[in-house]
């Protein structure tokens, strides 16, 4: 394990955005390929200029203009530097993409499903000895402009959802917020509508609508329960689970975080996928 670089488990051709741009390049990418972050080059370069995050759009929604909203000096790695490097950052930073950067050049991005791929080979090691820090389960009828206060002042990017009795009934991200409020918003003002054979969550489902989006100056979440919101079928673990089942398990259903229940069933904690670079450390 101590051979194996970023270079062998980064994506060599990730999505980017260029500068000059505007935030609805950035809202395309993060629609289509589901990410959190875009890395940023300089136009008809692989110059690397900065990243745009979900969090930096939600955080400046009145601002327009990429090379204002990027973050011109974030965290990056080597190609050639050890994937302990990364996961190292992943663990103590909470982040979850770090450009990879050559002489100025971006030539890909590594993230913690990238690493999961060599946790799947990992021994021993159970979950509830990885539990994350931070944890803060809501109630399912709590309106979503206190959910998205509580992501903007935790800096959490993912939350359970419990019932008037404390089970488990959702899990609720900052994602789900996100994709809810651009298609609520867009769909209510507009007459053009969404064919029923389309994937509202992806670019092709609001392609149409996206140009009403800015009409708006600010993202605006409707007073609704994040019940309404909420992914009901939540996938979850055991406590005295294996890592390597984690592991598969976020790798097969493309997650990055999951409820931890004990033996009776309760919610105990939950684990994403950044605890489990701790493994490798």
């Amino acid at each position: 394990m101590k051979d194996i670089k970023i270079k062998d488990v980064m994506d060599k051709n990730p999505p980017i955005a260029e500068v000059p741009g505007r935030r609805e390049d950035a809202l395309r990418i993060l629609a289509k390929y589901e990410v959190s972050g875009v890395p940023i080059v300089k136009a008809g370069t692989k110059k690397f200029a900065g990243i745009v995050t979900r969090k930096d759009i939600f955080m400046h929604s009145d601002e327009d203009q990429l090379a204002i909203l990027m973050n011109k000096n974030p965290i990056t790695v080597s190609p050639d530097a050890s994937i302990k490097r990364a996961a190292k950052i992943f663990y103590e930073k909470r982040i979850h993409g770090i450009p990879v950067i050559r002489k100025g050049k971006l030539v890909g991005v590594v993230s913690p499903k990238d690493i999961l791929k060599v946790i799947l080979k990992t021994d021993g090691y159970e979950v509830e000895k990885y539990l994350s820090p931070f944890f803060i389960p809501i109630y399912e009828e709590t309106p979503l402009p206190v959910v998205m206060k509580i992501f903007r002042v935790t800096d959490m990017s993912a939350m359970p959802v419990l019932d008037e009795n404390g089970k488990l009934v959702g899990i609720v991200s900052d994602g789900d917020l996100f994709d809810f409020s651009l298609v609520r918003e867009t769909v209510s003002k507009s007459d053009i509508g969404i064919g029923e054979d389309e994937d509202i969550w992806t670019w092709e489902g609001i392609r149409d609508i996206m140009r009403l989006y800015y009409e708006t100056s600010k993202i605006e979440l409707p007073s609704v329960p994040v019940k309404e919101v909420m992914v009901k079928n939540v996938i979850t673990v055991y406590r005295r689970a294996k890592l390597a089942e984690v592991a598969k398990r976020m790798i097969n259903n493309n997650i990055n975080q999951m409820p931890v229940m004990d033996e009776g069933d309760e919610l105990i904690g939950v684990i994403h996928d950044i605890d489990l670079m701790k493994a490798l450390l």
